[in-house]
């Protein structure tokens, strides 16, 4: 019960964390790190990860009835104890085509009213809370249960058992987590999770300036794990390439962006690993994994896929359309149709040279972003940025744009009577992380920057470089 304090009241801690020396904030990561192993490597993650090996042997027709029986499980779980479903129809499942009677639920319907998709199952105390920004910068407030959690570690796992890592191999971590003073201009800009066996390294300090420690950190870590945003390791991979490095690492893990095609080539390039991609989502309604073969599989155990056409009609194999999902996992916040905002194609039918039938399937993923190049020469990805967003809930569409060299505007869409203050709370967040060197200013605007396709990047950079 200890976790979801924390986790829920992370942010207030910062200002505490952030006053304590290097060697301290390694204990209170540890500490933390604690808190999570007792989820992450429970009895429950260990139990998941058991049965989850048994399944990678299964035929069509397994993962078809395992599907139906999530599908019903989950429908009649909602009815029964989540308001949004209170009213949707008792369906028998004997298809998996029967889900078409159901609505398609937009992002935006969840995000005005979240709590209406609570299940009153899971009671307050036990709910966990995190933020997810999608694709467009709108803040999304999701619920989850620690069940859900451990079940979702015991996937990871699985995906690693796959390469040959085994539970607790020791690991280079750059996600979003802010693990190292803003105003810190000095290594270490990293830490330590003693019980994990992982190393943290912040992705809130890479500059040109920068670049020399975390390539030397790297270096002495090397052959571990590695794990991060796309953006962020292929930063990391620009520095040492400039500089005529590589650094052998065991294994590449990368998730939370799209993978682009030049930017896996570079950071495969320079860390001398394959690199295993996953796409999921903090709602924890779908999950698409790489495996050995290189091949992107459907964990059909954690989620029910549609891809669907503008019409809501199911695309053929090799044609792109929208991701609609149904998690299995999730009881907390049960997510039924649920159109999360990205774009994929499924792949022929068959087994894949891993020997799994697990669906093939592409995230052709629409996001597009620049990246911030502050004027202290600091870099920052996409979901550097993303992280300032996470407590906002009246923004339809929130993005930074780099107007020149010292200027940055926080550029939002309102969507709620709170939107001036919750852009001006952002404006304030990004000046700190950039300090004084930078001028931000907030405005309000009837619609974001869009460009060809209509895609709407987080970042629109037009300084000139």
């Amino acid at each position: 019960m200890l976790e979801p304090i924390v986790r829920n009241n992370l942010h207030r801690l910062h200002g505490v964390y952030d006053r304590f020396p290097s060697p301290a904030r390694h204990l209170m990561t540890s500490a933390r790190g604690w808190l999570l192993t007792r989820i992450r490597y429970s009895p429950t993650s260990f139990s998941t990860l058991r049965d989850l090996h048994t399944h990678d042997s299964w035929q069509q027709d397994e993962i078809r009835c395992h599907q139906l029986a999530s599908l019903q499980g989950t429908l009649d779980h909602a009815r029964a104890t989540t308001p949004h479903y209170r009213n949707y129809p008792h369906i028998a499942f004997r298809l998996l085509e029967d889900l078409r009677a159901l609505p398609i639920l937009s992002r935006e319907v969840v995000r005005r009213d979240p709590q209406s998709f609570f299940s009153a199952k899971i009671p307050a105390r036990q709910r966990m809370h995190a933020g997810t920004t999608g694709t467009t910068g709108a803040n999304l407030t999701v619920a989850y249960s620690e069940q859900a959690l451990a079940e979702n570690w015991a996937f990871l796992l699985r995906q690693w058992s796959w390469v040959g890592i085994a539970p607790r191999t020791p690991r280079l971590t750059l996600f979003g987590a802010r693990i190292v003073p803003t105003a810190r201009t000095a290594p270490p800009f990293w830490t330590y999770n003693i019980p994990e066996r992982q190393l943290l390294l912040s992705i809130f300090h890479l500059s040109a300036k920068t670049a020399p420690s975390y390539l030397d950190c790297l270096n002495r870590h090397h052959g571990k794990v590695l794990e991060g945003f796309p953006s962020v390791l292929s930063i990391l991979a620009d520095f040492a390439d400039r500089s005529g490095q590589t650094i052998p690492m065991r294994a590449i893990f990368t998730s939370g962006e799209p993978l682009y095609p030049d930017a896996h080539a570079k950071i495969e390039k320079v860390f001398q690993s394959p690199i295993f991609d996953s796409y999921g989502m903090t709602e924890l309604c779908g999950l698409i994994q790489q495996c050995e073969a290189g091949e992107m599989h459907l964990a059909p155990e954690y989620g029910f896929l549609e891809i669907l056409d503008d019409r809501g009609e199911p695309v053929p194999p090799g044609e792109e359309g929208h991701f609609v999902w149904t998690g299995f996992l999730n009881s907390a916040m049960p997510l039924i149709r649920y159109r999360v905002g990205d774009r994929g194609r499924w792949q022929p039918a068959g087994k894949c040279a891993c020997g799994r039938s697990f669906p093939r399937v592409v995230p052709t993923i629409t996001r597009e972003s620049d990246v911030l190049r502050a004027p202290d020469g600091r870099l920052f990805s996409p979901r550097a940025l993303n992280q300032l967003l996470k407590q906002t809930s009246a923004l339809r569409f929130c993005q930074f744009v780099h107007e020149r060299h010292d200027r940055i505007v926080v550029r939002a869409v309102a969507s709620g009577a709170r939107a001036s203050e919750e852009a001006l709370a952002v404006r304030s967040h990004l000046q700190q992380l950039l300090g004084s060197s930078a001028n931000v200013t907030a405005e309000l605007c009837d619609s974001p920057l869009s460009r060809q396709g209509g895609k709407i990047p987080l970042i629109v950079n037009q300084a000139s470089q």
